[in-house]
């Protein structure tokens, strides 16, 4: 489903009457009915996201639409509105050739994302490697965010997706439904929207700063004290909490 999100998150109290979905729609609608050949266009559907309340989701009919309801978007919301990042499609891959994708630290190579994506004919926004990253074997699993969905669809339908010269498969992905986390103090059970606690490092476990910002050469786990990451999912407290 094609949908443009608008955050409302930032507005301040004397604009809300102007951050809310109908007015949303209407400035919207207001601004595509200007264009010639869209005298009498209407939003497909405008809803709030049902996981955070701030967010307001536009519904598009195709990609054209899409990118429509975002130009708009971006001229007519209130201040303190963000018009967030293109929607991504992603494409699970499975025996990837692991050098072909990761360095010896387990990131992902520079410039990957474009190699990988000309070599495929896609625009690549961002790869996940979805297998143990510790397990030192060849071969894994990863997924593949492309910026358009005839492409993740093209992808799907050949069944294939190159890796300097090498094939992989492609399957759907079907993403693991994890515990809510807080991106603020890294705990479960609540967003950072909502988060009054000090800010907590991701990735070390450090207080004060965020994880863009990280710097130990060593990490740390603050749910379980692991030497992983806090949102790693290889986090035992994360795992109870998904399997319970």
């Amino acid at each position: 489903m094609f949908h443009c999100t608008v955050d409302t998150s930032r507005v301040e109290e004397e604009h809300q009457h102007m951050a809310g979905v109908g007015s949303i729609r209407q400035a919207i609608e207001a601004e595509l009915r200007n264009k010639t050949g869209h005298e009498k266009w209407k939003c497909a559907a405008v809803v709030k996201d049902a996981r955070d309340p701030h967010r307001i989701k536009v519904i598009c009919r195709d990609e054209n639409e899409l990118q429509l309801v975002r130009e708009a978007a971006e001229k007519t919301v209130p201040a303190g509105t963000r018009v967030m990042r293109d929607q991504l499609y992603p494409v699970k891959v499975d025996f990837a050739n692991r050098m072909a994708v990761l360095d010896s630290e387990g990131n992902v190579l520079p410039g990957a994302l474009e190699a990988l994506g000309a070599e495929n004919n896609v625009s690549i926004a961002k790869i996940t490697w979805l297998s143990n990253k510790d397990s030192g074997k060849a071969y894994g699993s990863m997924a593949v965010y492309v910026t358009k969905g005839s492409d993740a669809k093209r992808l799907l339908d050949n069944q294939f997706f190159d890796l300097a010269g090498e094939s992989a498969c492609t399957n759907a992905f079907k993403p693991r439904e994890g515990p809510v986390q807080c991106y603020k103090c890294q705990e479960l059970g609540h967003k950072a929207f909502s988060c009054k606690k000090v800010q907590m490092c991701g990735k070390c476990a450090g207080a004060g700063h965020h994880h863009r910002e990280y710097q130990s050469l060593e990490p740390k786990c603050i749910l379980c004290g692991g030497p992983h990451e806090s949102l790693s999912r290889n986090c035992r407290v994360r795992n109870l909490r998904i399997d319970a």
